[in-house]
């Protein structure tokens, strides 16, 4: 298989990737309400069709003798702009969400700082290999943004919930540093200091970006894939009331924080395990040997601690954790 076919294959299997991360965060959403899935369906169906953008360019514009010996070329800076802006606008709300900020300034703010700055380069900054460095490295900018915003947030938060929340992907947070360092280190390289045009193999069937971004999508993608098939393999139409191995192993993975982030004892921890379960105050007490009158306290006390009437607005509190 020559190169030629085999970035082309390469091309299809990034798209797919893509579209399939956004078809299993829609489900997700469509049975969580999950808005954090729903900005990731959007962010991921807006990442495929700039994938798409970069497909047309390398297997329909790079035919055309005025693009064709350019290694790498800006095809349509208007669409590269939207659908670019659409993606980590997408991405930026699902972490507003994720941190709960409302406020409007900060969640659209970056959106006409991106596209401003886009155009300032597209329409001041001379064409060349700087240029095209330059006006893909926005996007470097605006994740880089939402990192910050992130341990920002992790720093100055006084509410032990949402530290808790921030502090559950830490490795995932490092890796995305690094890779985002490599997209712009490889741009760097590639654009500022080798050149396209002096590398002997046919980079314009590459994607417009580069390897290391495609693997820094890749990573979200994954991660995000992982999310949503857990919802999916545990969730219904309605939480599920009933134990079983992977609900169980849901529940464990989060009572811990969230018993943190609402300030349960060990003991009322240990009750709300079983309440997600679907075990009534008479079983509870029985598995436990405690008195019914106990436990009934201790449901109350759970039930005070985090805000809801229920048992069932309990249920759909923790699964929306």
């Amino acid at each position: 298989m020559d190169s030629s076919m085999f970035l082309f294959y390469y091309s299809i299997a990034m798209q797919i990737c893509a579209i399939l991360t956004s078809a299993c965060c829609l489900a997700s959403y469509l049975v969580s309400r999950n808005k954090v899935q729903l900005y990731c369906f959007a962010g991921f169906l807006m990442y495929y069709a700039d994938c798409m953008l970069v497909f047309r360019d390398d297997y329909v514009m790079a035919s055309e003798s005025t693009v064709s010996h350019e290694a790498f070329f800006i095809g349509d800076p208007a669409f590269s702009i939207i659908f670019g802006c659409a993606t980590l606008m997408s991405f930026w709300l699902m972490v507003c969400a994720y941190v709960e900020e409302d406020s409007i300034i900060v969640r659209f703010g970056p959106a006409y700082l991106f596209v401003g700055a886009s155009l300032a380069v597209t329409l001041f900054l001379p064409q060349g290999y700087v240029h095209m460095f330059v006006f893909y490295s926005l996007r470097e900018v605006f994740i880089a943004w939402m990192l910050f915003f992130a341990a920002y947030k992790y720093i100055t938060t006084e509410d032990n919930r949402l530290r808790l929340r921030l502090s559950r992907f830490p490795k995932f947070y490092v890796l995305l540093w690094v890779l985002l360092l490599a997209v712009v280190a490889e741009n760097g390289l590639v654009l500022l200091l080798i050149g396209p045009g002096h590398v002997d193999i046919p980079l314009g069937f590459f994607p417009e970006r580069n390897f290391a971004e495609n693997l820094l999508a890749l990573v979200c993608e994954f991660v995000a894939l992982r999310s949503s098939l857990t919802y999916l393999s545990v969730r219904h139409s309605e939480p599920p009331t009933q134990g079983g191995d992977q609900v169980e192993t849901y529940i464990d993975h989060n009572l811990v924080p969230y018993a943190a982030s609402h300030k349960l004892t060990p003991r009322e921890t240990e009750i709300l395990r079983l309440v997600l379960l679907g075990k009534d105050n008479q079983n509870i007490a029985a598995e436990l040997s405690l008195a019914p009158g106990t436990v009934k306290v201790h449901v109350h006390n759970i039930l005070k601690k985090s805000q809801k009437a229920n048992r069932q607005e309990l249920i759909q509190d923790y699964w929306d954790y």
